[in-house]
């Protein structure tokens, strides 16, 4: 068979092996990121929802994959899960329902504001969900009590960024209505909990501030919203650093994903980039023949390791 599963997990191992940082996607074309992702596209279909196409989830991770250079630079593992991530919510990158974000070199997943609202349609209970911003000249009013409402007249010369608050609003299929409301204090606040924003805005929350807004105060109100087990999922894992491990532990959904190949691909980059740095700590041939035979029996067989060695005695010698 022309494309058996280890003739695939080969290619992603000769791909991963020209990353410029070991265990990373870094300075990796597009078709040597595919060919790290291609392991996973059996996983990537078995997870989407209603039949989605692997395809299009893969192309547009390696169109965020090889145009972020800080995202390449994260440990495939964690790219990966977000790939993973993806394809189990059936949000596509191209389409600006999820963000992968470098964080250090762990890539996390987030939603986006569309993200959202694609989820909350899906489940049918939903007739209408939508979140705006408030500007400073606006008129804005929120009643409480047995009769609440809110009343939003935007000022439609203002563009700027100036928000004063945002709000979220649900309308189910039944007729009931719920809203929220988060004042610029409290999405500041939620803001600076996240581990990739302690100080100024930065990322996401900077190029794409109002999104942002509608995104926080949206997850306020889904939160005690009735979710279906798709949603709550989500927002269980918006923000979170996930790698194969976390699938293939069951912590999400596990009977969906496949582990083959590609996670030994995967690991073996992650141990060759400790073992080059093992190999750099050998001061002379000696302490390198003395590393060497500490793991001979289960380095003897990988050429890749055996290639670092000799390189490594060939500048001692």
């Amino acid at each position: 068979m022309g494309n058996s599963r280890n003739e695939i997990a080969q290619r992603a191992a000769v791909a991963l092996q020209k990353s410029q940082k070991p265990g990373t996607l870094a300075g990796l074309n597009s078709d040597a990121v595919e060919a790290v992702l291609e392991p996973y596209r059996l996983s990537i279909a078995n997870s989407l929802p209603n039949g989605g196409n692997p395809s299009r989830i893969i192309q547009a991770a390696v169109f965020q994959i090889t145009t972020n250079t800080a995202l390449a630079g994260c440990t495939a593992k964690s790219v990966i899960g977000c790939v993973l991530n993806a394809s189990l919510l059936g949000m596509n990158a191209a389409l600006q329902h999820c963000y992968f974000i470098p964080y250090g070199d762990q890539a996390t997943f987030q939603l986006s504001y569309k993200g959202l609202v694609a989820l909350a349609r899906r489940s049918g209970q939903v007739l209408d969900i939508y979140a705006a911003v408030v500007r400073k000249n606006d008129q804005f009013a929120v009643t409480l009590g047995t009769d609440r409402r809110i009343t939003h007249t935007p000022d439609l010369t203002d563009g700027s960024e100036d928000f004063t608050a945002a709000y979220a609003v649900i309308k189910y299929a039944n007729g009931g209505t719920e809203f929220a409301v988060m004042t610029a204090d409290q999405i500041e606040k939620r803001r600076m909990k996240s581990k990739t924003q302690r100080g100024a805005p930065s990322g996401v929350w900077a190029d794409w501030k109002e999104e942002m807004w509608k995104k926080t105060v949206l997850r306020n109100l889904l939160k005690t919203a009735p979710l279906s087990d798709e949603q709550a999922a989500a927002i269980a894992t918006d923000g979170a650093m996930l790698t194969p491990d976390n699938f293939q532990r069951g912590e999400v959904r596990p009977e969906t994903i496949i582990y083959d190949e590609g996670d030994a691909v995967v690991q073996e980059a992650e141990d060759l980039a400790g073992i080059r740095e093992g190999v750099q700590d050998c001061t002379d041939v000696e302490s390198l023949e003395r590393y060497w035979q500490q793991n001979a029996a289960e380095w003897k067989t990988r050429i890749d390791v055996i290639e670092v060695f000799n390189a490594r005695k060939l500048e001692l010698q």
